[in-house]
């Protein structure tokens, strides 16, 4: 964002938790509940981005009307937060779910790895999609995704777990971050 013209005085406040969660409190309070605080009492936001939702899938049962559950509060999460970002005039981005499944959904290799919790990610993002409850949507899933099997990262590109971006990854993230939302 720096080196180029059109953003280059636009600076970023990340308020991200590691193991957060959108509907539950994890190792921090839940996004939910963080709205206030992180987005919306901060003087000077003109955007602000959303990239949630693979810790409440991740950790929730495998059964389908566990991860059926998990996917509409979700949903009624995002739409809430962006009701309520939208209300202060703020435009909200939100950034699809990335792929978090070890090969042959291997449970061994990433304990998220799972074909319900999937079909659940895969429900989350075409909503963050195709909902026009965002004003902008940033495709992660796309970015990273093994196109032979869209449920892991491309093995290039993951960090070991399955579930995080190795820097090659995160950099290709970066690198194909649509400045033009700005």
């Amino acid at each position: 964002m720096q080196q180029n013209s059109g953003t280059e005085d636009i600076a970023v406040l990340n308020q991200a938790a590691g193991g957060n969660r959108i509907l539950y409190d994890g190792l921090g309070p839940n996004a939910l509940g963080r709205i206030d605080r992180d987005v919306l009492s901060q003087s000077g936001i003109a955007y602000a981005m959303i990239f949630e939702g693979v810790n409440d899938i991740g950790t929730a049962a495998t059964d389908s009307a566990t991860q059926k559950t998990v996917g509409d509060r979700i949903i009624a999460a995002y739409t809430q937060i962006a009701e309520r970002v939208h209300t202060q005039g703020i435009p909200i981005f939100a950034a699809t779910i990335t792929p978090f499944s070890a090969p042959g959904y291997s449970v061994a290799a990433q304990p998220y790895s799972d074909p319900e919790r999937e079909a659940t990610r895969q429900r989350v993002n075409t909503f963050i999609r195709n909902s026009g409850v965002f004003d902008q949507v940033i495709d992660f899933d796309a970015l990273i995704r093994n196109e032979t099997f869209p449920y892991q990262i491309q093995v290039g590109l993951q960090g070991g777990d399955w579930l995080h971006p190795n820097a090659i990854g995160y950099r290709k993230i970066a690198q194909n971050f649509p400045l033009d939302i700005f």
